[in-house]
């Protein structure tokens, strides 16, 4: 590792309890478009000489104003689903859930079984919209089958090997 990639993981990978949000949301973009798949909490960094860095930084101004241009009437919030769904729920908004894949063992908070069962239920009573994106597995299918089920194909881009395209399925409570 040559030291200017020393640096920059030393950089990316600290945490100060004194930084500014903007110090933190510049560290976080660094460690996003830099690691392996995004990995923020594990991150594997890639080096290569034959094509430049994947960062450039003379892009940064662009890419924050799409960002802005896109989100600009977007809340985002950081809480329990249920938190989010008890203080937003209202006729006029639009929620949307990506919930750790059934089954699988990815995240630092993964659901059990019994958590999804307890988020369909929830949902049942939803005032507003919701999308809901899942892995299309029989159990998923079963659970959410009172609702409006789509499976999509797409390819993930953190995949170790190119070109294979994976199933999942868009669940709502109103049909598109």
């Amino acid at each position: 590792m040559d030291f200017s990639s020393l640096f920059a993981y030393s950089w990316a990978t600290r945490r100060l309890r004194d930084e500014t949000d903007i110090q933190r949301a510049a560290r976080h973009l660094y460690l996003l478009r830099n690691c392996f798949a995004s990995l923020v909490r594990n991150p594997v960094y890639h080096r290569n000489v034959i094509q430049p860095p994947s960062f450039n930084l003379e892009s940064l101004p662009e890419l924050i104003e799409k960002a802005h241009k896109r989100l600009e009437r977007v809340q985002l919030e950081c809480a329990p689903y249920e938190e989010i769904l008890r203080r937003f729920d209202r006729p006029t908004t639009l929620f949307y859930l990506d919930p750790p894949y059934w089954g699988r063992k990815l995240y630092r908070h993964n659901f059990s079984e019994a958590d999804f069962e307890k988020l369909a239920e929830r949902l049942v009573n939803v005032r507003g919209k919701f999308i809901l994106s899942l892995n299309d597995v029989p159990e998923v299918r079963a659970l959410f089958a009172s609702f409006h089920i789509e499976q999509v194909e797409l390819h993930y881009t953190s995949q170790k090997a190119a070109g294979r395209r994976y199933k999942e399925v868009v669940i709502t409570n109103f049909r598109r």
